[in-house]
């Protein structure tokens, strides 16, 4: 893995399988997880010598920024009064 701040890159192909099977291109890593342990997670999953794929999704999903919640559209809808001329 090519660590690059938070932000991991695949070095190999193996590694890359790995990260598009969690359906990503590149990972970020939160700030509250070690990118050099979470690169040695997925290193070892990519050699298949140990890692776990279900538990490194949950540990990424667990620490992953929640969405904001959507708002209703503010633009008023159109009446069907008639207006008076």
């Amino acid at each position: 893995m090519r660590i690059q701040g938070r932000v991991l890159r695949a070095s190999n192909l193996a590694e890359r399988r790995v990260l598009k099977s969690l359906g990503l291109d590149v990972l970020r890593v939160p700030r509250r997880l070690n990118p050099f342990s979470v690169a040695r997670h997925v290193k070892k999953i990519a050699t298949g010598l140990g890692g776990n794929l279900p538990e490194l999704r949950a540990v990424l999903k667990k620490h992953e920024r929640p969405t904001p919640p959507s708002l209703p559209d503010s633009t008023p809808e159109p009446r069907d009064v008639e207006r008076a001329a």
